[in-house]
């Protein structure tokens, strides 16, 4: 149980004899108010009140005029947290910094070892261990102590960026902060403003300290709406829990996911997506040129790959660049392609399949009225080259007018019975500054995400069948995203979109194996229930087919391509030649399997034994399945525990694909892999 005491500050469990702040709790904040600065300014005038097990602490931040109250309750074995400021004078304040949270300098085992004398601690990221980039956000104590740290960060030169908030801290959605086998999770929620808990690592008073939960500012200033309090109003922080937990880093990802799970956010009892097929890969990108779209983005050649799709297993033809008079027109071509009525419904009755597109923002012809462009200080309108022969015209989302013209433009489509839609390339382009768009000059980042939401939000409404996938609103799918995983997502009215991206691991794959870039799809899975959607090609797989499993186990919606694969999206290089007919068959064959199995890979419980050893288990159902990865040159041998509890069983089951010894705590499994190659047990099924 987590202990709290709000006098010295001190945060510890007795019972995993840990303590994990040990310092008074800090409140200071940075800013200015009419015109006056202030810097770390102190909380005076400090008061606590007690209603039964519910704490509230308050203070007033004198030179600001700025009251807080921190309110503190038990929740289940730890604490929640909610912080909130009041502009109680007579003018706005402006904020800059916030510096309020735990902090701890002797972070204990047994309460006897300091933070500089116990390299043992560590402060990881959750669900982002590994980032999109491949990067580690993983540090011990002395990495810490020694600034060995940093967030990663997407930039974009060709757009106006705001300068970042979080010069010398850390941001997550969560941490485990222990010693490994035993710490606490710190969770932030806020789904109603972009808020992610930070951690800095200090040195002051002679001590390192680090401070951590409470609230503060990242990523461009994030929450916006704290950062400027007029007169009389207030902000209410996202929740801070603290949950201790034990069992190493699988156990604190799987508290995070089960608390996102609690708000909402993951997927229905009925989960059953769809399998794509993308036609991307064969069909190819033609980026907006006429010609070669009528040469080869044609009726025929989409239902060549309609072909394809059933004959692999698919359930759903998924049209990426392409369809449209030019891309981020939002017109359907029916010089090309036909009415897309007629489309579906060849689509359904010939093949058996679905229909789902990929709409985007920006447009690569010069062909919405001008008055929708985002305009910025140094150009009327936001005209970029991305490649040879293409413009690339920027749009205002939160410009109400455009805003209306592209729901229009969407719902003509997909109210004709349309599966599934992807929201791609609507990342933000920088503020603003067009005063007759009704968005704040400049624009923020925040408005920007609220519009593109409530476009997602507005077409499922309207089209109660329709999933839809959202990529980040904000930063590119490339290095990280911005939004934390779980905001505004829910299926039905529970939010406004149903599926995060996959990420951009759908060009390279084995390559993001090797490099361990595709890593965060692990602990993604570990960390978050919200679906991912990834589609990927077997072209540029290998004839065992490992990232066909790698995704299967780690995307719960899937998509796939590639046949023969178009030179027009290869990546730099080309790719290494294969055998087209037998790499298709293999994907036959596993499709079968994995068709078979589905359940436990879109709806079950995601259990990581290692980092390429997954468990994916049933509700209710004894056993299980286990995806075991050689991800290495060379042949291996796994050898590895599972627990009855873990499978839900108390007795031996039947065990397909390794070597099984049952004991009285569960079974020990062995197998050998070839190099770059999967493992696949069944275990009851």
């Amino acid at each position: 149980m987590l202990n709290y005491d709000i006098q010295t500050g001190r945060l510890d469990d007795a019972s995993f004899q840990l303590t994990f702040a040990d310092r008074p709790y800090q409140y200071a904040i940075t800013g200015s108010v009419n015109g006056l600065a202030f810097t770390d300014e102190p909380l005076v005038k400090r008061r606590i009140e007690r209603d039964g097990d519910v704490t509230t602490f308050t203070g007033l931040f004198n030179a600001a005029g700025v009251q807080l109250d921190q309110v503190i309750r038990p929740m289940g074995t730890g604490i929640e947290e909610t912080i909130t400021l009041y502009n109680i004078c007579g003018w706005s304040v402006e904020l800059t910094q916030l510096k309020i949270g735990f902090t701890s300098t002797q972070l204990k085992i047994g309460f006897t070892s300091a933070l500089d004398t116990h390299p043992d601690w560590r402060l990881c990221v959750i669900p982002f261990r590994v980032q999109l980039d491949g990067s580690v956000h993983d540090y011990t104590a002395q990495a810490l102590i020694g600034g060995q740290f940093h967030n990663a960060v997407y930039s974009d030169k060709t757009r106006p960026e705001p300068s970042l908030s979080e010069d010398g801290i850390l941001r997550s959605e969560a941490w485990a902060w222990g010693d490994g086998d035993q710490g606490l999770v710190i969770i932030k929620y806020n789904n109603a403003a972009i808020e992610l808990s930070v951690a800095a690592p200090e040195r002051r008073d002679g001590e390192n300290v680090l401070r951590f939960g409470g609230a503060g500012f990242s990523l461009y200033g994030e929450p916006s709406a704290a950062r400027a309090l007029a007169p009389g109003a207030e902000f209410t922080f996202g929740t801070t829990t603290y949950i201790p937990y034990r069992g190493g880093l699988s156990r604190a990802y799987e508290i995070y996911r089960d608390a996102i799970d609690a708000h909402g956010h993951g997927f229905p009892a009925d989960y059953n997506p769809p399998v794509n097929w993308n036609e991307l890969y064969d069909v190819g990108w033609y980026h907006s040129n006429p010609e070669k779209l009528k040469q080869f983005y044609t009726r025929d050649a989409l239902l060549k790959e309609a072909a394809k799709a059933r004959d692999v297993g698919c359930d759903l033809l998924y049209l990426d660049p392409g369809w449209e008079v030019a891309e981020g027109t939002t017109l359907w071509d029916e010089a090309r392609l036909g009415p897309v009525a007629d489309f579906i419904k060849t689509l359904k009755q010939d093949y058996g399949l679905d229909l789902a597109y990929r709409t985007i923002l920006r447009c690569y012809k010069d062909h919405w009225p001008h008055r929708y462009m985002v305009k910025h200080p140094d150009r009327d309108v936001a005209e970029l080259t991305y490649y040879p022969g293409a413009d690339g015209w920027e749009l205002c989302l939160p410009n109400p007018e455009y805003w209306q013209e592209k729901l229009r433009r969407i719902l003509a489509i997909s109210k004709n019975g349309v599966r599934f839609m992807m929201f791609d390339e609507m990342d933000w382009r920088g503020a603003c500054t067009d005063p007759a768009h009704g968005h704040a000059v400049p624009g923020t980042p925040m408005e920007h995400v609220m519009a593109y939401y409530g476009l997602t939000r507005e077409v499922r409404r309207q089209c109660h069948d329709l999933t839809i996938e959202a990529h980040d609103p904000v930063w590119p799918w490339s290095t990280c995203i911005y939004v934390p995983t779980y905001f505004q997502q829910g299926f039905g009215e529970a939010g406004a979109y149903d599926e995060n991206w996959g990420f951009e691991y759908m060009w390279d794959c084995l390559n993001d194996l090797r490099t361990g870039r595709a890593l965060a799809l692990y602990y993604y899975a570990l960390g978050c229930n919200v679906p991912l959607y990834l589609h990927i090609t077997m072209a540029a797989d290998n004839d065992r087919c490992v990232f066909f499993w790698w995704t299967a186990s780690t995307v719960r919606h899937m998509g796939i391509g590639g046949k023969d694969s178009n030179k027009t999206i290869e990546p730099g290089g080309g790719l290494p030649p294969y055998d087209h007919d037998k790499r298709f068959a293999a994907y036959q064959a596993h499709m079968r399997t994995y068709n078979r199995l589905k359940p436990y890979f879109v709806r079950g419980r995601f259990h990581g034994i290692a980092e390429n050893i997954h468990l994916h288990t049933l509700p209710g159902t004894p056993g299980g399945v286990i995806n075991v990865f050689n991800l290495t040159d060379a042949e291996q041998t796994y050898e590895f525990d599972v627990p009855y509890d873990r499978l839900g069983a108390a007795q031996p089951l039947l065990v397909k694909g390794a070597q099984a010894s049952w004991t009285a705590d569960g079974v020990r499994l062995r197998l050998t892999l070839p190099p770059m190659s999967p493992g696949l047990i069944e275990i009851g099924c």
